[in-house]
């Protein structure tokens, strides 16, 4: 049976988590160790820390600086680089018997509700009690309530679509906008193993026209019938006069039968 799965983010709702993981197969039931970050606007507090196995030895006195490598916020009129920016909280910590490490890093109150997006990267770097950096893990937290991001497979037109559109983007535009795609494939059958990539696909400038854009980031037009086939698409946008990001969304379709 062949179907068309369009998956749509509106990269808003309660404070979305990212981490990058260590690795790992996929569905593996180990927690490796990562950074972690959330940004609620419900609470609006932001909370970081580190946590898994195997980032240190085991039974390991360590110290975990969490800096505040980025982060910005905007209105529909005006977007600034969080006063954070650069600041570093230093916290001690011991690993256990079995190698796992969590330590909890800076917490702290801002008004994200008050905002259409927000965002924030962390980075922890893990150190010996000598400052020697023992293991180094990002995080990052997105909040957009202006940006949609959509990923569309469709078996019957043999295509797949990348697309974003924005609204309230009335910030003054000196340079236009950039839209930068990130693209992750993923492919194999059910009982083999499943290949990947991930890689930027582009950057693409516009302008908003009222304050809306709509863009497609990329058409990927089907040669074969794979038995399995997943694409990702992260989009950020970026004020192209200041370099800030103001605007984030990921998606993701399945082509298969």
């Amino acid at each position: 049976m062949k179907y068309s799965r369009p998956i749509a983010v509106l990269a808003g709702g309660l404070g979305l988590i990212a981490s990058l993981l260590t690795g790992g197969p996929a569905g593996a039931a180990v927690n490796y160790f990562h950074a972690w970050i959330t940004c609620d606007p419900v609470t609006n507090q932001i909370t970081t820390g580190v946590t898994g196995l195997y980032g240190v030895a085991p039974s390991w006195d360590v110290v975990v600086d969490f800096k505040v490598e980025s982060g910005y916020a905007a209105t529909a009129t005006t977007s600034a680089a969080i006063p954070a920016t650069g600041s570093v909280t230093s916290v001690p910590g011991r690993s256990t018997a079995a190698g796992d490490l969590t330590v909890a890093g800076y917490s702290r109150s801002w008004p994200i509700s008050n905002h259409l997006f927000y965002t924030e990267k962390v980075v922890a770097t893990v150190k010996n009690t000598s400052g020697g950096i023992l293991a180094t893990r990002t995080a990052m937290c997105h909040r957009d309530l202006r940006s949609t991001v959509t990923m569309t497979c469709d078996r019957e037109a043999q295509k797949i679509t990348a697309r974003i559109e924005g609204t309230q983007f009335n910030e003054y535009e000196p340079g236009g906008l950039w839209i930068r795609y990130e693209r992750e494939w993923r492919s194999g059958s059910a009982t083999g193993p499943i290949f990947s990539s991930r890689f930027t696909e582009a950057t693409h400038a516009l302008r908003s026209v009222d304050g809306a854009f709509s863009d497609v980031g990329w058409v990927k037009q089907m040669t074969t019938d794979p038995e399995f086939y997943e694409e990702t698409v992260w989009a950020t946008v970026i004020l192209a006069g200041t370099g800030r990001t103001i605007g984030y969304g990921t998606a993701t379709c399945v082509y298969s039968d």
